[in-house]
């Protein structure tokens, strides 16, 4: 159950209220995320913790595979800290050291005791570490987060009611939040389309992923159709060439049920062979698909050979050989004829249709994986030559949280300090200390006002990212000034309030006017619960946007305060570090950090290029996974033409001998066989060209900058597929050319 705009959750009230009115619905569990830095291991570390109710995993249908789950007992404000691991943290950072059962670590001040570690699971609703109560947070329990119906951060789950409907769910609770927008308006904003969303689990966790799963199993399968036309060839040309033996073994009284026999038991050899390899070949590229993969998504080592797999492999297999063996026309009257005739094409014109029309097929099936993986790449061609609106070059980041125990005053006296440290370092020209860093996504999003202009009606109230910034922090990153000035060292946590503001944020507010010297203010009920001020700060300077969305997202609207004046109370410490070879200063910038905070964990070592990559991430691996496909189907594709070409050529060496021996040039010869490999190629491109219209309209919302029709992208493949054609069809050509005509004609 979701808030219908996005980013928006459920406060705890607009929760009680659900789970009081709605008869139609069980359980409610509760989900919110928040970063803990914890103690108790050789080094502190910062964990992704799911803070949930007692029933979230009974709910969910999670179990532990060691230990216990959340009971009744740890639910409520007088509960003791408790926390499950999950599968992947276990074994990813803990070695799956059994031992962990009864563990106390030290999370934001608090002692919090590990009693189990759950099964393994998709990470939902996002990327997790742990699972801990709520009173383990003590941001849950504060008055603000009880009662604040605006302080939305919590997913709610919950199952529907035996002999109740997901339509009868989704009636009640629309009532349900008729009666809250009824009777606290102040809390819902008209303009804002406030509306409650049901979601099937299953579609949900596929939701994202759906798509992509789509274009590779089609992908997968255009291959597997290439590989079975070329091996329906194979073995059709071999049928022929053995069709004397054949007619032979009918003239002998072999049925045709016997002969079929023959074939499936040929067919299903080559069968398993294939499947054998292609078994092998793909357990021992295993490794290198997970480390690839593990570049992108968290999620790849859920990557891996099991029975489902195996088991299709043989039902794949299976159909295969059968299907090869039923496919030639083992007709009593062809093998009749083939045993009295002892010269001349033994290939019928149903069976060179055929065999034309597998070729064809195989080309077809390699243009439309070609097409998808030239838009796919075509579209991460435009996503790199989006303007990060950083300078990508010689810029490290990381991050170092700050101890919860210490004061603000203290945390930025500390990274102050630390900032100069590692100026002093050789090499080093800039260095800035933030929130976060520049092209990552910023969570913290509250509402935003300007003096002097009132909401519009029917407008949404804008949302803005918050930020905070050492007036070295744009120079360090990169991050233009547009107009006015930016932070100065005067900027301190006892002067005038400042801000400066990203270009869409300023043009989202003040339109053509000038915003220097404009004042603006967080707004919202939520600024109770999190313990900032709605005080009016002066407008000083405007930088450029940066896309901390992802490059196919529009710049987020983004208000910078200094980090003095930072009262959300919460340091993440960004520093951003601008320095020739600064990869290479990581590990002395982690020693400075190491040695003035060993409390502190040092996370997401990386410079502004990689995490641009990381951005676009998805993108790289579909398209280096359905490249991969794409480039299989061609040389399949290939091969096949090949092949077939010399099948024909070898058909007609008599032919061919008797033409050269009458003077015809070798050249022609060349000629005429590349006409027949070049028609072939031709219809194949038309056909593929007409399916991949098709394929790229489901690839629509996978690209970005690139029109499914992209002609660029359309003449690339073309050109690729008929070169690679072309040159599989002159290996037969020049075969051809060099036949001594007094042999070929001796042997016909």
């Amino acid at each position: 159950v979701r808030a219908g705009l996005p980013d928006v959750k459920f406060s705890v009230p607009e929760i009680v209220d659900l789970r009081e009115g709605a008869t139609s619905l069980t359980g409610f569990a509760e989900f919110s995320a928040m970063p803990f830095t914890m103690l108790g291991a050789e080094r502190p570390v910062q964990v992704q913790a799911g803070i949930v109710s007692a029933n979230y995993f009974d709910v969910m249908g999670l179990s532990p595979v060691i230990g216990r789950a959340f009971g009744p007992d740890d639910d409520g404000p007088a509960a003791e800290p408790v926390m499950m691991l999950t599968y992947r943290y276990w074994q990813g950072q803990l070695g799956g050291e059994p031992g962990v059962l009864g563990r106390v670590v030290r999370m934001n001040g608090r002692s919090v005791t590990i009693v189990g570690v759950l099964e393994p699971a998709p990470p939902f609703p996002g990327e997790t570490d742990v699972f801990v109560n709520i009173v383990t947070s003590p941001h849950h329990l504060d008055a603000t987060m009880v009662h604040g119906r605006s302080h939305r951060m919590t997913d709610v789950f919950a199952r529907i009611a035996p002999g109740r409907s997901l339509a009868g769910a989704r009636q009640e609770v629309e009532a349900i939040a008729s009666r809250m927008y009824r009777d606290h308006p102040g809390h819902y904003d008209p303009a804002a389309g406030y509306e409650v969303t049901f979601t099937p689990l299953r579609d949900a966790l596929v939701s994202k992923a759906r798509l992509t799963l789509y274009l590779l199993m089609a992908a997968a399968g255009l291959v597997l159709l290439t590989t079975c036309a070329n091996a329906a060839n194979l073995v059709l040309t071999r049928t022929i060439r053995r069709e004397r033996e054949l007619a032979v073994r009918w003239a002998m009284g072999a049925d045709r049920a016997r002969l079929r026999r023959i074939l499936l038991a040929e067919t299903g050899v080559l069968a398993a062979v294939g499947a054998a390899l292609g078994l092998a070949l793909a357990y021992l590229g295993l490794d290198l698909l997970v480390g690839f993969a593990g570049r992108f998504t968290t999620r790849a080592s859920e990557i891996q050979m099991d029975v489902g797999v195996l088991v299709f492999t043989i039902l794949v297999a299976s159909a295969s050989a059968v299907a090869f063996a039923f496919m030639p026309g083992l007709r009593s009257q062809e093998l009749a004829g083939a045993a009295l005739t002892r010269s001349g094409s033994r290939t019928t014109g149903s069976r060179r249709r055929l065999q034309r029309g597998l070729i064809v097929a195989q080309v077809a099936a390699s243009v439309t994986v070609l097409t998808a993986a030239g838009l796919l790449g075509h579209t991460l061609m435009t996503l790199n030559a989006v303007d990060p609106g950083v300078d990508l070059e010689d810029t490290l980041t990381l991050e170092a949280p700050a101890a919860q125990e210490q004061s603000a005053s203290e945390v930025v006296a500390l990274q102050e300090e630390m900032s100069r440290r590692i100026a002093a370092l050789p090499g080093v020209r800039e260095v800035g200390v933030g929130l976060s860093v520049p092209l990552r996504s910023n969570q913290v999003k509250l509402e935003i006002k300007a003096e002097g202009r009132p909401q519009e009606p029917g407008v949404p109230v804008p949302v803005a990212g918050y930020r905070t910034a050492t007036p070295r922090f744009f120079a360090a990153a990169g991050i233009e000034l547009l107009a006015g000035r930016g932070f100065a060292d005067t900027d301190v946590a006892d002067g005038a309030p400042v801000a400066i503001l990203n270009q869409a944020l300023a043009e989202r507010i003040f339109g053509t006017d000038d915003p220097i010297g404009q004042r603006v203010a967080w707004s919202g009920e939520v600024l109770q619960a999190i313990g900032m001020t709605d005080e009016w700060r002066t407008v000083v300077g405007v930088v450029g946007n940066t896309r901390d969305d992802g490059p196919d997202m529009p710049a987020p609207l983004v208000m910078y305060q200094p980090l003095a004046q930072n009262d959300l109370g919460y340091f993440p410490g960004a520093f951003v570090i601008r320095a020739d070879g600064a990869p290479a200063l990581a590990p002395r910038v982690q020693q400075i950090l190491t040695e003035m905070a060993p409390e502190q964990p040092i996370l997401r070592v990386a410079t502004l290029e990689e995490i641009r990559q990381e951005n676009i991430a998805p993108e790289r691996l579909n398209t280096f996974l359905v490249g991969i496909l794409g480039a299989l189907a061609l040389v399949i594709a290939a091969i096949g033409l090949a092949g077939m070409l010399s099948f024909f050529v070898s058909e007609r060496t008599a032919e061919i001998g008797i033409r050269m021996s009458l003077g015809a040039d070798p050249r022609r010869v060349v000629a005429m066989v590349l006409r027949d490999g070049a028609l072939l190629l031709g219809v194949g491109i038309v056909l593929g060209l007409l399916g991949s219209l098709g394929v790229a309209r489901m690839l629509e919302g996978l690209l970005f900058g690139v029109s499914p029709g992209d002609p660029a992208t359309l003449a690339v493949v073309v050109l690729v597929i008929a070169a690679v054609g072309t040159a599989a069809a002159a290996v037969p050509a020049l075969r051809a050319a060099r036949i001594d005509p007094l042999v070929a004609i001796q042997e016909a």
